[in-house]
């Protein structure tokens, strides 16, 4: 089998602010954001793959895919808990599209998220916050705290690493890219708060390495991307309606 990699950029613009902690108080907030080596906010890859991976979870399984998308919190059928005894070649074949496409305890995802970098002027924005006594319906006591943001129409960039992607699957995980777009998920923190929410700053481009075919400067092979969210759009239709 041709071992194929699909390539696919991604730009967005931050809509609200978004949020990626570094989880401990810094000297000027409460709550600093995520830096590279040289001080620059950024977005991890684990961050948007966790927001696909779930998106594309919610998404599918509103269809009788076959196999259907698993349960991680109460099925077993796709590997189950870290730990257990290795599964079987059957039910290897049996694993679902997330799990077959984002990886599993049992086999290596086949995709792989690169960090989202800043692209241009960086700026962020510091905010207030104060914890709720919902006890007693107001603003506790001396719980006030500030948190730091990106602040609206930050650009970011990043790429996906798709291997041995059929159309259909390059279709359905554009779909699930859309739903960002879409402002129907967030990334990072806070987005119950409406934080996290980003749009399309270009539309998505790809294109995809064959090892039969590559050499040194090769350049990929452009994908039509419109037809491949037709491609998966027919495929989610002839496996049925939610």
């Amino acid at each position: 089998m041709d071992w194929t990699v699909t390539r696919i950029a991604l730009s967005f613009e931050t809509v609200s602010g978004l949020r990626v902690g570094v989880g401990t108080p810094g000297e000027e907030t409460d709550a600093p954001l995520l830096r590279d080596a040289g001080g620059v906010p950024f977005v991890p890859g684990s961050s948007l793959k966790g927001v696909l991976r779930s998106s594309a979870e919610r998404f599918l399984r509103a269809y009788p895919l076959d196999p259907p998308v698993c349960d991680v919190l109460g099925d077993d059928r796709c590997g189950g808990r870290p730990g257990k005894a290795p599964l079987p070649a059957e039910a290897l074949a049996r694993l679902c599209w997330v799990c077959t496409t984002f990886g599993s305890p049992h086999r290596a995802g086949r995709v792989l998220v690169g960090d989202l970098t800043c692209d241009g002027p960086v700026r962020t924005v510091i905010r207030d916050g104060v914890a709720i006594d919902r006890a007693e319906l107001r603003a506790a006591d001396r719980l006030k705290y500030d948190y730091e943001v990106l602040a609206p129409g930050t650009r970011l960039r990043g790429t996906i690493r798709f291997d041995d992607a059929t159309q259909v699957d390059l279709g359905l995980l554009l779909m699930v890219c859309d739903l960002l777009d879409a402002g129907v998920v967030g990334l990072g923190g806070g987005t119950s708060r409406g934080l996290g929410q980003v749009r399309y700053l270009e539309p998505p481009t790809a294109d995809t390495l064959r090892a039969s075919t590559f050499r040194p400067g090769t350049a990929g092979e452009p994908e039509d991307l419109d037809q491949a969210r037709d491609a998966a759009w027919r495929h989610l239709q002839e496996v049925g309606t939610p």
